[in-house]
């Protein structure tokens, strides 16, 4: 009956958690950080840079791994600088080339430096991703039939968000495979979800409708990358 009752306590306790609780892994120093995360960069892309074209963003992403409570984002709609959602993911937007796929290659190693965990439901849970392409997503529900590894994972990343087809068939059944695996995590609401995308997400009501971008709204934190593009010359 103790036993019981210990159960059931922690299980009260972890209902009453937010949905994700993250950690302040600090202090660090940003300079220390960048020249770190620049290391891993030139490892993944020999031709990897920081500029003022990605700088502030990296930054930034830097503070959300480490728990940083000055974590700052862009409002997608005003683009104007603001305080940031760390129990919130990722979203970042920008033209074909500027680096949005492998920002979130090099993130994911700089979390393995202090192997950075945060709490689902009172779980922990390290924060460490693989991004797979909208498309191929698409092709393994098409192969499979299956959303699980994409809807009940903690953390996710999706790569070219848009570019995907707008429905997938498995069986005869239809289904616009990357609105249902977002408002599944949307509704879980302990899943942290990086994405990136050609579009901005002030954009996608246009494909997705409106419930789907106000879930994204919600569910990340918004950056956009600028400059030319990386993969020419």
């Amino acid at each position: 009956m103790a036993m019981q009752t210990i159960s059931q306590a922690i299980t009260h306790a972890r209902r009453q958690c937010p949905p994700i609780v993250r950690i302040a892994y600090a202090p660090y120093r940003m300079t220390s950080a960048l020249e770190a995360l620049t290391m891993i960069g030139r490892a993944v892309c020999p031709g990897f840079v920081l500029n003022a074209d990605n700088r502030w963003v990296f930054e930034n992403l830097i503070r959300w791994v480490h728990g940083d409570a000055a974590f700052e984002c862009l409002d997608p709609d005003t683009r104007q600088v603001r305080r940031g959602n760390l129990n919130a993911g990722i979203y970042l937007a920008g033209n074909t080339g500027t680096g949005k796929t492998l920002a979130l290659e090099v993130l994911d190693r700089y979390t393995t430096i202090d192997n950075v965990h945060l709490y689902a439901d009172g779980t922990p849970v390290r924060l460490h991703w693989t991004a797979r392409g909208t498309s191929d997503v698409c092709d393994a529900y098409q192969a499979t039939g299956d959303l699980s590894p994409w809807t009940d994972r903690t953390v996710a990343a999706f790569n070219d968000l848009g570019a995907e087809p707008t429905q997938s068939i498995h069986m005869g059944n239809r289904v616009d495979v990357m609105r249902t695996i977002i408002e599944r995590r949307a509704d879980l609401r302990s899943r942290v979800t990086l994405l990136t995308s050609n579009y901005p997400l002030s954009a996608l009501s246009t494909i997705y409708g409106d419930r789907v971008q106000s879930r994204l709204y919600e569910m990340c934190n918004y950056f956009e990358l600028r400059g030319q593009d990386r993969r020419r010359g």
